[in-house]
C-alpha cells in the first residue's frame, strides 16, 4: 500500500503543477506547487486519524460482541457443535447490530476440549483515505474463553406454595427450572460433572416414603414425637392403625436449633432424628372451626378441645374418609430430588409440581443444605473442601414467611413445626412466630454461606419489603439476589443463574 501512496502522491504532484501553471508561468508558481505539493501528506495523515480512529471504534465494538457471544457459547456445555455455533451467531448479531459502522463477515468459531476461540472481520469504508485510493480498511477481532472444568452441584429450592398456584406463576416456575437446566446440561442426558436437585417446599418438606428409617424416629424417642398426643404415643403405631392411610413422606422439624442445622442424624441423639408428619384428627366441635376433623372423637361430649384432639383410641382401626384430608393434611408437595445427573428425571419431576399450602422458607432452605451436602441425609454431595467442585443453591419464594394462624385451641394450621399452641417457635402469637421464621431463615443463610455454597436468592412477585430486605441479605451478593420478575422474565433470570454458574472466564 505504501508504494501505491507514493505513486498516487507522485502523480497528484504532477497534475497539481500543471494544473497552476495554467495561472501564470511556472516559474513563478514554484511557491505554490510547492506549498500544495506538502499539503497532500498534511491532508492524507489526518484523513488517515480520521479513518483510524473509525477503525478502533469498529475494533472494540467487535471484540465486545465475540466476548458475549463466547461466553454464550462456553455457558451452554454439552450443545452440539451445529448449536453452539449458532447460539454464537446469534449473540453476536444481537450485540452487532446492522445500524453499527462497519460490515462484519461470517463468524468463526473453533471448538477445543475446554476452550472456545471466536474471530470475525469487518470492512469499514473510509472517509478521507479515498483520495489516495484507500477505499476500504479491513478491521479483525479475535476472543478465547476457557471454561472452567470443575464439577459443579445444584440445588434449587422452590416455593410450591398455594398462593403459586394463580396468575400462572406455577407454569412460569417450571418453565424458568427447565430452561436452567437445557442450559446447564446442553445435548447431554447424564454429564459427568454435573448434579442437580431439587427441594420444593411450603409448610413443609416432602423427603419421599424411601428416606432411611436409620434417619428417622422410629421408637418415638424424639422430645416433640408425642407432641399433639397423650405422653408416650409412636405415631407409627398411629398409622399402621389406621385401615387407609399410610404416611406420605412429609417430616416435622427437628426441635430447635437443630431445624437451623444440619447435623447429621445419630440414633444416640434422638432429638437429631426426623419425626414423621401427622396432623392429629382435630377436635367435633361447630362453635370452633377445625379445618382437619376426620375422626369421630370418640368421647365425652363436654370433654376439653385438646383431651379431644390427645385422644388416640380413636385412631384404633380406624378408617378415614377419602374426602377428608386426614392425617398427611398439608404434605401436598413433591418428594425431594436427591442431586442426580439424569437430566429426564429432573424435567419430570419439575413438571409434576404443584401449588398447595403455606410458607415456611427457612424448611425449605435448611433442606436444601442437606441435599447438597456431603454428610447424611443425604451423601450425594462433594466434601465442602474438594477444589474441583462447586456448590450453589438456589432459593425462590414468592411470599412472605406466613404461620396460617387459626382462631382455635391450635392457633394454627398443622405445619412443619406442628401448631402454633406447642411453642415450637419459641412463641404461641402469630405474629411473633413468623417473625421467628424469618430470623430462623436468616441464620440458615449465614450457615450456607459460612460453608462456602453460593446461595442466589428470588422473590417473585413479592410485595413485602421485609422479604425482600431478607432475601437480598440472604444471597451470597447483592448481585445474586433477583427481585420481583414477572412470569416472563423469571426464565431470564433463571438463565442468567445457569450462565453465571458456568464459572466461565475471558483468557484472551
Amino acid at each position: 500500500m505504501e508504494n501505491r501512496l507514493s505513486r498516487r502522491l507522485t502523480r497528484l504532484g504532477g497534475d497539481l503543477k500543471r494544473f497552476t501553471c495554467g495561472f501564470g508561468k511556472c516559474g513563478r508558481g514554484n511557491v505554490a506547487v510547492t506549498f500544495a505539493v506538502a499539503l497532500i501528506p498534511i491532508m492524507t495523515i489526518a484523513g488517515a486519524s480520521v479513518d483510524v480512529s473509525r477503525a478502533y471504534v469498529v475494533k472494540a465494538r467487535l471484540t465486545q460482541a465475540l466476548d458475549a457471544a463466547g461466553l454464550a457459547v462456553a455457558g451452554t456445555p454439552g450443545a452440539s457443535e451445529t448449536r453452539l455455533k449458532e447460539l454464537a451467531q446469534s449473540f453476536f448479531n444481537a450485540n452487532y447490530p446492522a445500524a453499527e459502522i462497519g460490515v462484519p463477515g461470517d463468524l468463526q468459531v473453533t471448538l477445543g476440549q475446554n476452550v472456545v476461540t471466536l474471530a470475525v472481520s469487518a470492512s469499514l469504508p473510509t472517509v478521507l483515505l479515498g483520495i489516495v485510493g484507500v477505499d476500504e480498511m479491513t478491521v479483525g477481532s479475535e476472543v478465547e474463553v476457557t471454561r472452567e472444568t470443575k464439577g459443579l452441584e445444584v440445588v434449587m429450592v422452590l416455593d410450591n406454595t398455594g398462593s403459586m398456584g394463580s396468575r400462572g406463576k406455577i407454569d412460569a416456575l417450571k418453565t424458568a427450572s427447565e430452561s436452567m437446566i437445557e442450559i446447564l446440561f446442553g445435548d447431554q442426558t447424564h454429564p459427568e460433572k454435573l448434579k442437580m436437585g431439587l427441594v420444593p417446599f411450603s409448610a413443609g418438606v416432602n423427603v419421599g416414603t424411601e428416606f432411611a428409617q436409620d434417619y428417622l424416629d422410629m421408637n418415638g424417642l424424639s422430645s416433640i414425637h408425642d407432641e399433639n398426643f397423650t405422653p408416650g404415643t409412636n405415631l407409627w403405631d398411629l398409622y399402621a392403625e389406621i385401615r387407609n392411610r399410610s404416611w406420605t413422606g412429609c417430616v416435622q422439624t427437628r426441635p430447635s436449633p437443630l431445624d437451623e442445622e444440619d447435623a447429621e442424624p445419630n440414633s444416640g441423639n434422638p432429638d437429631t432424628l426426623w419425626v414423621p408428619w401427622f396432623a392429629p384428627d382435630e377436635p367435633d366441635r361447630s362453635d370452633d372451626y377445625y379445618s382437619n376433623n376426620y375422626l369421630s372423637d370418640d368421647t365425652r361430649r363436654k370433654a376439653r378441645e385438646d383431651e379431644r384432639q390427645r385422644n388416640t383410641s380413636k385412631y384404633d382401626n380406624a378408617w378415614v374418609s377419602s374426602s377428608s384430608r386426614g392425617p398427611d393434611d398439608g404434605c401436598d408437595m413433591r418428594p425431594i430430588t436427591p442431586m442426580t445427573n439424569d437430566r429426564d428425571y429432573l424435567l419430570d419431576e419439575i413438571d409434576a409440581m404443584n401449588a398447595s399450602g403455606v410458607t415456611h422458607i427457612p424448611v425449605g432452605l435448611a433442606w436444601g443444605w442437606r441435599v447438597i451436602s456431603p454428610g447424611a441425609p443425604y451423601t450425594e454431595g462433594k466434601a465442602y473442601d474438594d477444589p474441583e467442585v462447586n456448590k450453589a443453591i438456589i432459593l425462590l419464594t414468592d411470599g412472605e414467611n406466613v404461620l396460617g394462624t387459626q382462631n382455635n385451641h391450635n392457633g394454627s394450621y398443622y405445619t412443619a413445626y406442628g401448631y402454633l399452641a406447642e411453642g415450637r417457635l419459641g412463641t404461641t402469637n402469630g405474629w411473633t412466630a413468623s417473625n421467628r421464621l424469618d430470623d430462623k431463615t436468616a441464620q440458615i443463610c449465614e450457615n450456607i454461606k459460612e460453608r462456602g455454597i453460593r446461595l442466589y436468592t428470588i422473590t417473585f412477585q413479592v410485595s413485602s419489603s421485609s422479604t425482600q430486605t431478607l432475601m437480598r441479605e440472604c444471597a451470597t451478593s447483592p448481585s445474586l439476589y433477583f427481585d420481583s420478575p414477572s412470569n416472563e422474565e423469571l426464565t431470564t433470570v433463571f438463565q442468567a443463574i445457569a450462565r453465571d454458574l458456568s464459572n466461565l472466564r475471558l483468557s484472551r
